[in-house]
């Protein structure tokens, strides 16, 4: 455990012995913060993945840099099918440490895994569609696309959660209770699964079904008194009805000659009519429907006009409004003519113009601005010239390459004059093993000092570069 002051290793003693400072509370917030972490890992460990996140969280409330939390935190969403939750946590966690972490290698099997990534993002996004649909009212269409999600994405909890909701909703309890218990088979004690199993087995107990009318009760008996006398019929027994057997065979025979009337005159005639009717209503739909499917083609090639043209408009507004957009870059020349005239800082002024330069082409900037640049520029260089070249020029007999070749370049773009350091900016690029920056420098010597020096050794710099990649 290292001290959050100033990074040294800290022993059994309650402060530390470099900074001297006070660590009893940050070591139990970091011992907190590793109980919780195998508190979850047991968790992961009997597929209580839901209980898991929440121990997790807790863990890297208390300590963010938390990197095993993290890492683990990340394969359980992916576990469920949060693929992006996912590969967030694994960035996260390889920003606070690149060497010698895990999240670098899951997120370089992610990013291997094309194929694989896609399929996961289509069934985030066809998930978001379908819970709209549910908003919207649109159930059944909500229905099958999330039969389909859950068939390429069988862990993705949320899915066959929403899922057995609507199969719920419809009175299908038994595809509803298979849809949760796929999710109970990855996150076995997910709270929300769980209560959906609860309300499903209330609904189909047998005990409840006097509530729900799915049993009627026994019928009481008939009791009724005749001549001060209790009769007492059971109950599904009706008393006949008295009557003529005779009036019984006329109905009858006159019920047989009606039915054969019509259906020897009337029917025919009345199937007829009905099928014409039908004929007739299904040529119309069929017209009807041809007439909106080429509406619906042309609106559809129109809201596609309009998507592209909508796309092209924001990259061009993006152009001016983003980060590095042509408005930020006029901030930033701004800013450094007010720091300029405020408070004379020449070196944090040329850091902004070296920092414009690089983003944007001087070139490509307004009248206006490129005459400030210009000007800021030349008032500037002479006050950094030196400067930078002795920084840059000291990094480079140190043989510290890194450094004397970004160094090289920022003097030379004080001093345009002094070719030389132009050149040794790309000898030092050489050197520390950026051979493309180096060929590219080389290639500007030549074309911008021809007939020098300078022009001459760059010329076999080069040549010896483009034999080696030969």
């Amino acid at each position: 455990m290292k001290c959050y002051n100033c990074g040294a290793q800290l022993s059994e003693v309650s402060f530390c012995t470099n900074c001297k400072r006070d660590v009893t509370l940050y070591k139990k917030i970091i011992y907190m913060s590793n109980r919780l972490y195998n508190e979850g890992l047991e968790k992961a460990g009997v597929r209580d993945l839901s209980g898991a996140i929440v121990s997790l969280r807790q863990s890297l409330r208390l300590n963010k840099e938390n990197i095993d939390a993290r890492n683990l935190l990340g394969l359980i969403y992916y576990e469920m099918g949060e693929a992006a939750e996912a590969l967030s946590e694994w960035v996260i966690s390889s920003n606070f440490r690149d060497e010698g972490n895990m999240a670098s290698e899951y997120i370089g099997m992610i990013q291997n895994d094309h194929a694989g990534f896609d399929v996961l993002k289509k069934c985030a996004k066809d998930y978001n569609g379908a819970l709209e649909m549910c908003v919207q009212g649109n159930k059944d269409l909500a229905m099958i696309r999330l039969k389909k999600i859950v068939q390429t994405n069988s862990r993705f909890v949320r899915a066959s959660q929403l899922l057995a909701l609507l199969y719920m909703d419809s009175s299908r309890f038994d595809e509803a209770e298979k849809e949760i218990s796929r999710s109970l088979s990855i996150d076995r004690n997910n709270t929300l699964s769980l209560r959906y199993l609860q309300t499903i087995q209330n609904l189909t107990d047998p005990a409840d079904s006097e509530k729900k009318g799915l049993f009627k009760r026994d019928e009481e008996p008939t009791r009724y008194v005749i001549d001060n006398e209790l009769i007492i019929q059971p109950a599904g027994v009706r008393e006949p009805r008295s009557g003529s057997m005779g009036t019984i065979f006329n109905i009858f025979i006159g019920l047989i000659l009606g039915l054969a009337v019509m259906y020897f005159l009337v029917l025919p005639t009345r199937i007829n009519a009905v099928r014409d009717e039908v004929k007739a209503s299904i040529e119309e739909l069929q017209t009807n429907l041809d007439r909106k499917n080429a509406d619906i083609d042309k609106l559809q090639q129109d809201l596609n006009d309009v998507n592209n043209e909508r796309i092209r408009l924001e990259e061009e507004l993006g152009d001016y409004t983003g980060e590095q957009g042509t408005l930020a870059d006029i901030d930033k020349l701004i800013d450094a003519a007010n720091l300029l005239v405020s408070t004379q800082d020449y070196e944090q002024v040329g850091d902004m113009l070296w920092e414009i330069k690089s983003s944007v082409d001087p070139s490509q900037l307004s009248e206006s601005c490129s005459r400030l640049y210009d000007s800021l520029l030349a008032y500037v260089s002479p006050q950094l010239s030196e400067r930078v070249s002795s920084a840059a020029l000291g990094a480079y007999y140190a043989s510290n390459f890194e450094e004397s070749g970004p160094l090289f370049e920022k003097a030379y773009f004080f001093n345009e004059s002094n070719a030389d350091l132009i050149y040794f900016a790309a000898v030092s690029y050489e050197k520390s093993g950026d051979k493309e920056k180096a060929k590219k420098l080389y290639r500007y010597v030549i074309d911008t000092y021809p007939g020098t020096y300078i022009e001459g050794q760059s010329s076999i710099a080069l040549n010896q570069l483009e034999g080696e990649n030969g």
